[in-house]
């Protein structure tokens, strides 16, 4: 009896440590097989509120005062991302509830148009005034990416849904650096949501050091001067002078390194 007892005992155990796994992996398999079969969007999803809950997968929003809503805007630089339910993870860390998933990473199927030209794979997409949609990008703005598959429509009010691979950023079509006045200008002086864009944090930089240099030889300037000045009418105190030359030309150089310092900050930042 004892043996029979004991062998049920390890049956089970060995059940327990085989069968269970093994069958919870065949139901787990065909979920993730499902997903890319789909086309699922590959890339993490936040709840993002919107003005209307019922705004498709794939349409482009756009932050506006009441919410999100659906891009109007050529080369938006306040666009938020794609609606994408089918994110492979959704976060909600605000308890939005009249809200939708919103990707602005990864690879995910948007609504394009030819309203610009026909796309084809690694062309650059942005925003456009059809409503939630995205076009080939022809000339230096925000763009949403890179378009991972070929359009093309000769009804260019016709839309439909491409694999794009989201990455928002400023495009610049002219190779050199800077470029025009009015492209730095407009570089700089555009809002966006991530904060300031690089080039504005070397403009700003720059400015501090120029300013940090001219100010410390503007007081060494005069310092030197009236030190001289001095020297001239009381020769009898010239250590006295020169330890105050020598004091100031130790300010100069510690305002040239604090503004090298505050430079090195704002390019951190």
């Amino acid at each position: 009896m004892r043996i029979f007892v004991s062998k049920i005992f390890l049956f089970l155990i060995l059940y327990s440590l085989f069968l269970i796994p093994v069958s919870y992996a065949q139901t787990a398999t065909p979920a993730v097989n499902a997903s890319s079969e789909t086309g699922a969007t590959l890339g993490v999803a936040h709840m993002v509120d919107v003005k209307d809950k019922n705004v498709k997968d794939g349409i482009v929003l756009s932050a506006g005062s009441k919410g999100a809503v659906p891009t109007t805007i050529p080369y938006d630089s306040q666009i938020l991302g794609i609606v994408a339910r089918d994110a492979a993870i959704i976060i909600n860390t605000t308890n939005i509830t009249n809200g939708v998933p919103v990707i602005s990473t990864g690879t995910v199927y948007v609504y394009v148009s030819s309203l610009e030209g026909n796309i084809k794979k690694g062309d650059l997409v942005t925003s456009s005034t059809m409503p939630g949609v995205a076009v080939k990008a022809t000339k230096e703005g925000y763009v949403l990416g890179t378009a991972a598959e070929d359009y093309s429509n000769s009804n260019k009010k016709a839309t439909d849904r491409i694999a794009i691979s989201l990455d928002l950023h400023y495009f610049n079509s002219k190779p050199t650096f800077p470029g025009t006045l009015s492209d730095v200008f407009k570089l700089v002086l555009t809002p966006t949501k991530e904060g300031p864009s690089a080039i504005f944090k070397y403009i700003m930089a720059a400015i501090v050091v120029l300013g940090s240099m001219i100010l410390g030889f503007m007081s060494f300037g005069r310092a030197a001067a009236k030190g001289v000045e001095a020297l001239g009418r009381n020769p009898a105190a010239s250590r006295i002078i020169h330890l105050g030359i020598i004091f100031n030309v130790t300010i100069v150089a510690a305002i040239a390194l604090a503004g090298l310092g505050v430079a090195f900050l704002i390019l951190r930042l």
